[in-house]
């Protein structure tokens, strides 16, 4: 049995006007802060905002073992996360999940999918504001999304538009709405499969595999796990997207491969801790990669948690499977 830890749990700052996703992260600090107690750790808690001073302040005068690193956004912007584990390498103090690095690239949507490319991991085309247009985009529905926030702020049916003429105009009204970036890609039409890895012993450990099911969704409604489908309880997208296992035995290749990529992208983002990718399955068996989500939410219903349970592992179990890789630099 490991001696008591303190483990200092770090998360964003949020008020009770703040809106379903961002008020999530305190449910998740509540689970984690249960967890390290019942293993007999303390396990205080600090809200993070742009003053670092004070944030350097108590760690300098009361250092903890390790920290837990939830922190999602600073000022309500998810650029700055990297900010905090950049602080804690700095301070030296070991830190739970992802490193600065990694945080920074895979934050960063455009620039990840480039390191895709470059690593040979299928992704789909894309276009940002910032590129030349395509001369030759082909036919097809293009979804767009925020460059670097998560939690599918801004992510509706009207995300996904019919083909690439209608991609620069949807572009700039969301970045002169809602004050941040957004650029589009190719929409892969298919199934949404999220692959869970966890630290271990041995290394990374896929967990395993969930698929999310469009149940009842009409002709040409967008299949996507959007805003609604997250975060409005009520909502025809969140009691219509339903979470199932994919068989291990029936899809043995289509999981070996799903495994084979997202091992691959562990190692070429260098994650650490725990991490999620997201894909699209598309009607030829074939898995593109959306999105690498370095410390992905662990909310007790989130998909993280109901793998590591499809599993055999305990959510406080793999919370300290967490803390055990916790390091920084």
């Amino acid at each position: 049995m490991t001696a008591p830890k303190t483990v200092l749990i770090l998360h964003n700052a949020v008020g009770h006007e703040s809106a379903a996703d961002a008020l999530d992260i305190l449910e998740q600090m509540d689970c984690v802060r249960t967890a390290l107690t019942g293993h007999g750790d303390s396990a205080p808690t600090l809200a993070v905002d742009l003053g670092l001073d004070a944030l350097k302040a108590h760690l300098r005068a009361h250092p903890p073992d390790a920290v837990f690193n939830l922190v999602e956004a600073i000022d309500d912007c998810g650029q700055l996360v990297p900010i905090v584990s950049g602080l804690l390498d700095h301070l030296q103090v070991p830190y739970t999940g992802c490193s600065t690095e990694a945080l920074l690239i895979t934050g960063n949507k455009v620039l990840a999918k480039r390191w895709l490319r470059a690593n040979g991991l299928a992704t789909a085309d894309w276009w940002d504001g910032a590129s030349p247009l395509p001369p030759h985009p082909g036919p097809g529905r293009w979804i767009t999304k925020p460059v670097s926030e998560d939690a599918s702020i801004g992510m509706d049916d009207t995300a996904v538009v019919p083909d690439f003429s209608a991609v620069p105009a949807r572009v700039a009204d969301q970045e002169a709405k809602r004050k941040f970036r957004w650029f589009a890609e190719k929409f892969i039409e298919g199934r949404e499969i999220n692959v869970a890895l966890i630290d271990g012993p041995g290394g990374p450990e896929v967990l395993p595999i969930p698929e999310i099911e469009f149940v009842d969704y009409p002709a040409g409604k967008p299949r996507i796990v959007g805003y609604a489908a997250k975060w409005q309880e009520d909502s025809f997208e969140c009691r219509n997207t339903i979470r199932r296992f994919v068989d291990p035995v029936r899809e043995a290749a289509l999981c070996a491969e799903l495994a084979r990529m997202s091992l691959k992208c562990w190692e070429i983002f260098q994650l650490r801790g725990y991490a999620r990718v997201d894909f699209r399955v598309d009607a030829d068996g074939k898995p593109w990669v959306l999105e690498v989500n370095a410390n992905p939410c662990i909310s007790p219903d989130a998909g993280f948690a109901a793998a590591l349970a499809q599993a055999g592992i305990s959510y406080a179990d793999g919370i300290e499977r967490i803390v055990a890789a916790a390091r920084y630099g």
